[in-house]
């Protein structure tokens, strides 16, 4: 992305302060002074060949909605939530995810939104003794302003705001004071200060610009902080990491140093931030939320919130088993094992020699002797999630697995094709309603490679229970993976054991290789660039070392070239 055009007295670019806000960001500027704006990708595009182990341009990366808010309320030491943030961003969803800066803009309304938003929350912050946290002078409500309060309300403001260490020498100080010595008082003064800090470039976007060496550029430790912070909490950075910056500036650690240590620290398992590191990612690649939006006839069955709170908390607590304990993909859908409480083992028929000893809360259950299916592709989450609102979806279900999983693309129907899906008007499965109705005319092509893997999930209706039969007819659970990345037609049975689907999909090099660009298109905020096999060739080496831990996947993916440099833009 570009620098954007700020309304202030000066860009990021430019190296001034922006005490106003940001009209608009992309790759560049257009002919009209305004931004050039790149479309975001529908697909996941192939990898542009490595030839010279670069890493990717620079670029500015406007906060998403969640990282606006969650900053404010991390800045303030908020943590009632009481701050009047207002909701000025609505991301635009790219992949699954809302995170693609050259989608993050920053336009015409939101101006005005962020103004009005910046002036309710520096009133709030002042009524409700936030001031003082920054600068004690700073809450002085009478008497003139005095300089020595606005330069340390200014430096210390301005580096939780701006996510740097602001020196004596900086510019933006003598800019800023202008603004506070303005005031009637101390307290008036700080105010103007914030409300102008909260509609900065400075603060709404993630500056990943650096500093030139030789040929390329080597982004900054505040930069770099910065990038570890928003990916691993989804929240600004905190003092500690901070203070690793200042460490790697003034020349006392170095870079590999902060991110090793921070990123340890941050990815914890006890520490807040360890299901917010992966789930951010897991939520997005494989639409785990669906759970909770998609649309279900409660003439058929009511499922209530606190099941899908419940299959929520199983299919989480799956993924960050592995996460935590050197588990890989494949072992999250091969695991032999779930985690449940009484409620949920309940709802998916288990034996009462299991559900009897269990409670609320969940614990780690092997299915052997059950008709149940371990692994993450039998949890309530992904059956439901992916199912129409009165039965289940072969389609929904092999369509998640051939684009998330496998990275191939499915064309859009032609135009103008009635997609209607009618009811049966036989007495038939659900597999046999979708082959008869898909395997004619125009639909064939695309439906036989959605629809033969999502018979594999065949076992379970569109809530996720277990069944035997569908319409008073036996299941049929096999399925066919068509021309998969390899140019193979496997055969798969079911969900779990040698032959299904999940020990397919755990053994393919493919769903390895698709995980990894997902994830580092959700690290690095762009799907594609010049060079960019380099960086994937990187994660890559460093994940198989490690049998493709996810944790490994990650550490990868923050260890490659493309996290602390960047080469001029392209």
């Amino acid at each position: 992305g570009g620098s954007g055009n700020g309304t202030g007295s000066g860009g990021v670019n430019g190296g001034g302060v922006d005490a106003g806000s940001v009209t608009g960001a992309g790759a560049g500027t257009g002919v009209d002074g305004g931004p050039t704006v790149v479309p975001p990708p529908s697909v996941l595009s192939p990898p542009d060949p490595c030839t010279s182990n670069a890493p990717g341009p620079r670029k500015l990366w406007r906060l998403s909605g969640p990282e606006f808010s969650a900053s404010i309320h991390s800045i303030f030491g908020d943590t009632a939530g009481s701050a009047p943030v207002a909701a000025v961003f609505s991301d635009p969803t790219t992949l699954g995810f809302s995170i693609d800066a050259n989608s993050l803009l920053v336009q015409g309304l939101n101006a005005s939104q962020l103004e009005d938003s910046a002036e309710a929350i520096a009133a709030w912050a002042a009524s409700s003794g936030k001031l003082s946290q920054f600068a004690t002078c700073a809450a002085t409500a009478t008497g003139a302003p005095a300089s020595s309060c606005a330069t340390s309300f200014i430096q210390a403001f301005g580096r939780r705001a701006f996510r740097t260490t602001l020196a004596a020498s900086d510019a933006r100080i003598a800019s800023y004071s202008k603004i506070f010595m303005a005031g009637s008082s101390n307290s008036d003064g700080a105010q103007a200060v914030i409300s102008a800090m909260l509609q900065s470039p400075y603060f709404l976007y993630r500056s990943e610009l650096g500093v030139q060496k030789s040929t390329g550029f080597s982004l900054t430790a505040f930069e770099v902080a910065t990038n570890l912070a928003y990916l691993l909490t989804g929240n600004t950075p905190d003092d500690t990491l901070l203070t690793a910056a200042d460490s790697v500036t003034s020349g006392s650690l170095t870079m590999t140093s902060m991110v090793d240590q921070q990123s340890q620290r941050l990815l914890a398992k006890t520490a807040p931030s360890n299901a917010t590191a992966v789930m951010g990612f897991m939520n997005g690649w494989l639409g785990l939320p669906r759970l909770f939006t998609t649309a279900k006839d409660a003439t058929v069955f009511v499922l209530s919130s606190a099941l899908q709170n419940d299959m929520a908390t199983e299919s989480q607590d799956l993924i960050l088993e592995a996460f935590n304990g050197s588990g890989s993909i494949g072992s999250v859908l091969t695991a032999n094992h779930s985690f449940i409480n009484k409620e949920l083992a309940t709802f998916y028929g288990l034996p009462s020699s299991i559900t009897s000893g269990l409670s609320t809360t969940f614990s780690s259950v092997p299915y052997a002797g059950t008709t149940r299916d371990p692994g993450l592709l039998a949890t309530g989450t992904i059956l439901n999630g992916y199912a129409r609102p009165n039965t289940d979806s072969p389609t929904q279900r092999g369509h998640m697995i051939r684009s998330r999983m496998l990275c191939q693309d499915i064309s859009p129907p032609p135009a103008g094709l009635n997609t209607t899906f009618m009811p049966s008007t036989t007495v038939e499965t659900t597999r046999d309603h979708f082959v008869n109705s898909h395997s004619v005319g125009v639909c064939y092509s695309c439906h036989k490679l959605m629809d033969w893997i999502g018979f594999a999930f065949e076992s379970y209706d569109g809530w996720g229970r277990y069944r035997t039969t569908d319409n008073t007819l036996p299941i049929n659970n096999a399925g066919t993976v068509y021309v998969d990345p390899e140019g193979n037609n496997p055969s798969v049975t079911g969900l779990s054991g040698s032959g299904s689907l999940s020990a397919y999909l755990a053994q393919s090099d493919d769903v390895e290789r698709c995980m990894m660009r997902y994830w580092s298109y959700y690290a690095y905020g762009t799907s594609s660039w010049k060079q960019d096999a380099c960086t994937y060739d990187s994660i890559y080496s460093a994940a198989s070392s490690n049998g493709f831990a996810l944790q490994s996947v990650l550490m990868g993916i923050i260890h490659a070239p493309n996290f602390t440099t960047r080469v001029q833009d392209q």
